[in-house]
């Protein structure tokens, strides 16, 4: 163990306490060790947390870097040999701050004992490796973190970039502001660390107040230690622990804390959000602000665990501006994540910094009543005898430097703060024009009791810009399930909140881990062999290696196409061969992209104005593994009204003959007809509009009347009005003999010649492949026995219609 003591740090029991241990700062012990209550005592921030650790702790190591005051009270009561909240003496030793400091808490703890450390925010970036490595081994360490360093000129300063450095270690990282909060936040922190048995930073408010003398509420070393016990009487996730101690606070002391705290207006526009001493002196700014504005404060009490949902659900609904109020001159994390949850929960607020390190109560009241365009307030400051403070409303500058990043959290920052600069594009898919729509209506066409579930599904476009044209195709970007994503990174070791930044489509694209498999990566499609050889070299067992390999070998064909048959995903895959274990950075080269599926509109924009709508076929299909279903029509019949989905539109060879009096024939099988509901709906606002068009005819093929004939009371009465002239039914199994679309057009041979070939009709079929053979057999005959076209030409005749765009397959 290195440490650097001198003569009056060495603990002799029952000595006199030294200088720096006199006065009421310093508490009553003996009253405490005695009380079954609450006992009010004057105390400062440093002492107040220092006393829950030598209550709660055998051993209190004090990493101060240059700072010598800090830990004063803990290396006071060692020499006094006070005892802890256990009746056991502690040690409080003063360490030396370098690279790796944290190593001697980490050899306490493998003995058993439970620590404590007292450290500057200077020192935190030393310790962070080895918090780090504790959090990874499930050690609970409390660091209790002043967020103060020195200056050049060896004055205290407040600073909390080095707690930024902690936030790397999976520790928990708790703030306060006061002295009751120092004790209280102090008191959570160290059963948080007990009951999930992880590290826990608590961050204490800086140079301003930090000895400052106030009343407290100091809980007795019983109350205290059954506290830490109740909590810890079962162990719990970081998240859960923080949130059961919090609770069982309020219990034992009446004073209640959330893990993010709003205060302000219910219907705020403008909210601004700070940690510790910088929180606490917005929320004290706020009475006399709000009487101008309506505005809030949320003060951060839990910066880790972290929650992006928690963060907007706590901000009002009102709210369209978030300002961060950065405490630090380097990178700040807090304006990282706060940036990271208004742009993944996709809420219309915008994000900015604005700086208060070293910032004054009535300075930061100053910078909040500039940034909300109102008339500052010149007050007289005892430092400058009577001056008037001036209020500096800098912006962050930190977001700028191109080293000052901490993690991707930081640089994403960067990109969202400096979007010029970094050609930043916020949007779904950068590949593409994209649109996100919401659910409008969604219905099931066919009966429940149906095998075949086919929706109508319609998408409300006002103010998203997307524009279409009749026959156009609607792109749909589908999602993954969200439960099999999140079982997929709990088996594959992956935290769906971590932030990976890796470069798709030749462009850098940040997103959670959980975006990455839900939006982005076609986890649970089916991979080709070249998936399985470069996984191969990700293997760490030879024998799983030698396998991946084999299977792109003709030798492991058969295997191969039994993995294809079974639709095997590149989940399965990754999950089977558990020695292989790509980063995502890796995966996201290594996975095929979600691509779009592509459905024909089966409306007018015309007669739906603001609207698009689709008629869809759920696919699904058994294997060996159980029921498979298809990624989009999946999502899609899962999707519940209001819901977003991110859609593109692409151009379609159906379109309307461009003259409205030409004759149109349409053959559409299942949802292969819904380009062909567009058509006749573009007609009749035509006709309604006193255009002369020309005649329709629509073939539509299913298998059973009753049960899928798609839109068919809308058909029936367009028919009924004429604008359909004629409708052609095949419901191939109604009846003993099939009958599908081919034989109607074959009975219809006169009709098809007259209107393609007479008057310069236009032919079109939608659907599956298989009927398109027939249905050319069908034209030829129509052609040949009424159109004047010789067996031999009538092939030719077709290719010409095709050439002119009058003879249109959209076959699948």
């Amino acid at each position: 163990v290195s440490q650097s003591a001198t003569a009056a740090d060495t603990p002799t029991l029952g000595s006199a306490p030294s200088s720096v241990a006199e006065g009421p700062e310093y508490l009553d012990l003996a009253t405490l060790r005695t009380s079954a209550t609450q006992v009010t005592q004057d105390t400062n921030v440093a002492t107040a947390s220092a006393y829950v650790a030598h209550a709660l702790s055998d051993l209190c190591f004090v990493y101060a870097a240059r700072e010598q005051t800090l830990g004063a009270a803990a290396l006071a009561w060692t020499r006094r040999a006070e005892k802890n909240a256990y009746g056991e003496w502690v040690s409080a030793l003063r360490m030396e701050t370098r690279l790796g400091a944290g190593h001697a808490a980490w050899g306490a703890l493998a003995s058993g004992s439970r620590v404590a450390a007292i450290a500057s925010s200077e020192s935190l970036p030393y310790m962070a490796p080895v918090l780090a490595q504790l959090a990874a081994r499930r050690q609970p360490i409390v660091v209790h973190a002043a967020a103060q360093s020195l200056d050049d000129a060896s004055c205290v300063r407040s600073d909390v970039a080095g707690v930024f450095a902690s936030l790397h270690s999976r520790a928990v990282v708790l703030a306060s502001a006061s002295a009751q909060e120092a004790h209280d936040v102090a008191a959570v922190a160290h059963a948080v660390a007990a009951a999930a048995q992880v590290p826990v930073v608590h961050v204490t408010s800086g140079a301003f107040d930090a000895d400052d003398t106030n009343s407290v509420h100091v809980l007795s070393h019983s109350q205290l230690a059954a506290f830490v016990a109740d909590v810890a009487a079962t162990q719990l996730e970081p998240a859960e622990a923080v949130q059961r101690a919090l609770s069982l606070f309020h219990a034992v002391s009446g004073r209640t804390y959330r893990m993010l705290e709003y205060s302000g207006s219910s219907d705020a526009e403008t909210v601004f959000v700070a940690l510790g001493a910088a929180a606490a002196s917005a929320q004290a700014a706020l009475p006399s602000i709000m009487q101008e504005s309506r505005t809030g404060v949320l003060n951060v009490r839990a910066l880790r665990p972290w929650d992006h949902a928690e963060l907007v659900r706590s901000l009002p609904a009102s709210v369209r501006r978030v300002v961060v109020l950065s405490a630090t001159n380097g990178a700040d994390a807090l304006l990282a994540d706060v940036s990271v949850a208004a742009l993944i929960s996709g809420a219309n607020i915008g994000v900015c910094g604005e700086s208060v390190l070293d910032a004054s109560d009535a300075d930061i009241a100053n910078t909040m009543r500039t940034a909300l365009g109102l008339e500052t307030v010149n007050e007289e400051t005892e430092a400058e005898g009577g001056a008037e403070a001036e209020a500096k409303t800098e912006e962050t500058s930190a977001i700028a430097t191109p080293d000052a990043s901490l993690d991707t959290a930081l640089a994403l920052a960067k990109r969202l703060a400096f979007p010029e600069a970094y050609a930043t594009q916020l949007t779904a898919r950068p590949d593409e024009r994209t649109f996100a729509v919401k659910v409008s209506s969604l219905r099931r066409m066919t009966p429940d009791s149906y095998d075949r579930n086919i929706i109508h599904i319609e998408f409300d476009t006002r103010n998203t810009g997307l524009t279409y044209e009749i026959g156009d195709a609607l792109g749909v970007y589908g999602s993954n399930d969200a439960q099999e994503v999140r079982e997929f990174c709990a088996a594959y070791g992956v935290d769906t909140n971590a932030l990976v930044t890796a470069v798709k489509d030749g462009r850098s694209q940040t997103r959670t881990v959980y975006a990455w498999l839900a939006h982005t990566l076609d986890v649970f499609g089916r991979p080709s062999k070249k998936f399985y050889s470069a996984l191969a070299a990700f293997a760490t067992d030879a024998a799983e290696a030698e396998k991946l390999e084999w299977l792109t070998t003709p030798e492991g064909a058969i295997d191969f196409k039994g993995r294809v048959a079974d639709t095997v995903t590149y989940a399965d895959i990754l999950l089977e061969f558990a020695s292989a274990r790509p980063p995502i950075t890796h995966l996201v080269d290594l996975i095929a992209p979600i691509k779009p599926r592509h459905y024909s509109i089966a409306s007018s924009a015309r007669m739906h104005p603001g609207s698009v709508h689709l008629c869809v076929v759920t696919v699904h299909w058994p294997t060996s593994r159980g029921p498979r279903a298809g990624q989009c029509t999946r999502f899609l019949d899962a999707l519940n009204i209001g819901d977003a989905v991110t859609v593109s539109v692409k151009p379609s060879v159906m379109k309307l003959p461009p003259l409205d009096a030409q004759p149109v024939i349409m053959a559409g099988l299942g949802t292969g007809m819904a380009p062909f509901r567009a058509f006749i709906e573009e007609r009749a606002m035509r006709k309604l509009e006193g255009v002369n068009v020309g005649p329709m005819t629509l073939y539509f093929g299913s298998r059973h009347r009753a049960m899928e004939y798609l839109y068919g009371e809308e058909f029936e009465a367009y028919h009924a009005d004429g604008l359909l002239t004629n409708l052609r039914l095949a419901f191939s199994r109604d009846q003993k003999d099939k009958v599908y679309i081919q034989h109607k057009m074959r009975d219809d041979a006169e009709l098809l010649a007259d209107g393609l070939l007479a008057n310069d009709g236009c032919f079109y079929l939608c659907g599956p492949t298989w009927p398109a053979s027939d249905v050319k057999d069908a034209m030829v005959h129509a052609f040949t026995s009424h159109g004047g076209v010789k067996p031999t030409e009538a092939s030719k005749v077709i290719e010409e219609l095709k050439e002119s765009d009058r003879y249109i397959l959209e076959v699948y």
